[in-house]
């Protein structure tokens, strides 16, 4: 089972029984705000987990756009930037982009595969620093088959150097950790959860991940841990969240990584593409209109 923990209580249950209750603690208790897109209701220090042996975390409380899921986990993991790379996913992301359709530092991808390399004259005495870009997602590959129990399969999102990105990353960092027991757990700090819109959707990529990194250094993915300082909902959204509330949570469903891929290879993230992906037992209710906030 999931568990979510919140207000001081520990709730078990399927991922859209949790789900369920994370949207219904926020509208209960959150505290209002008003801030650059207009009212929010907010919970801080709150914690998701989510258990991959028990189901993929896709909600089924509305249908959700699995092959623009898709398409935004490879772009995540590829070396574009521009909004154009992402096919029909392209309109979640618009507003972020240059006249050019360029996203620059709010691109995950930018600091995943293509960290900024460093100066030389910014450097300190006793320091080394990479002049050139750094592949931090690769890196972890190299690190978690090098080694069954290493700290360091690490990934840092946050660039504080980034002047004024269209968005700043939801998502500080990403942090793998083997377990004894041959799993693969990931931690993923949040320093913004838009709970509505953006999390049903980022949780999911972030098992998505698990499983892609998983078996590419031959472990089984293992649990997902999300600690959020700020889970919120937008007051256009209060409305969609009391309908998802208000439905009955369905059984689990289960991500498909086709057996076709090569992830064997030096460089695994290469051969993905979106006909190595899929969803069983997907049995949605019906969509719900969002918007990006």
């Amino acid at each position: 089972m999931h568990t979510l923990f919140i207000n001081g209580q520990s709730i078990v249950g399927t991922w859209d029984a949790v789900y369920s209750r994370y949207l219904q603690e926020i509208m209960t208790y959150g505290d209002r705000f008003v801030g650059r897109n207009g009212e929010t209701k907010a919970l801080f220090g709150s914690s998701i987990t989510v258990d991959l042996k028990q189901g993929f975390p896709l909600t089924r409380l509305r249908k959700m756009p699995i092959q623009n899921l898709f398409r935004e986990f490879l772009f995540d993991i590829g070396f574009d930037q521009n909004v154009d790379a992402l096919g029909p996913a392209r309109h979640f992301w618009d507003f972020l982009a240059d006249d050019l359709g360029n996203l620059g530092a709010s691109a995950y991808n930018r600091q995943w595969r293509m960290w900024p390399p460093s100066q030389p004259d910014s450097r300190v005495a006793n320091e080394l620093l990479d002049d050139t870009e750094v592949d931090q997602l690769q890196q972890v590959i190299y690190k978690l088959r090098e080694s069954s129990n290493t700290r360091h399969a690490t990934v840092i999102t946050h660039n504080p150097t980034a002047i004024s990105p269209g968005c700043p990353p939801c998502h500080i960092a990403l942090q793998f950790m083997p377990r004894p027991n041959g799993q693969l757990d990931l931690m993923v700090p949040a320093r913004s959860n838009d709970m509505v819109v953006g999390f049903p959707l980022d949780i999911a990529r972030y098992a998505i991940m698990t499983h892609v990194i998983a078996k590419a250094v031959g472990m089984a993915p293992g649990k997902v841990y999300m600690p959020s300082a700020n889970s919120h909902i937008y007051e256009n959204c209060y409305d969609l969240a009391e309908t998802m509330i208000g439905r009955s949570a369905r059984t689990e469903c289960r991500l498909i990584l086709e057996p076709s891929w090569d992830h064997l290879v030096e460089y695994p993230f290469e051969n993905l593409e979106l006909g190595h992906f899929g969803i069983s037992n997907y049995h949605p209710h019906e969509a719900l209109k969002v918007s990006v906030n």
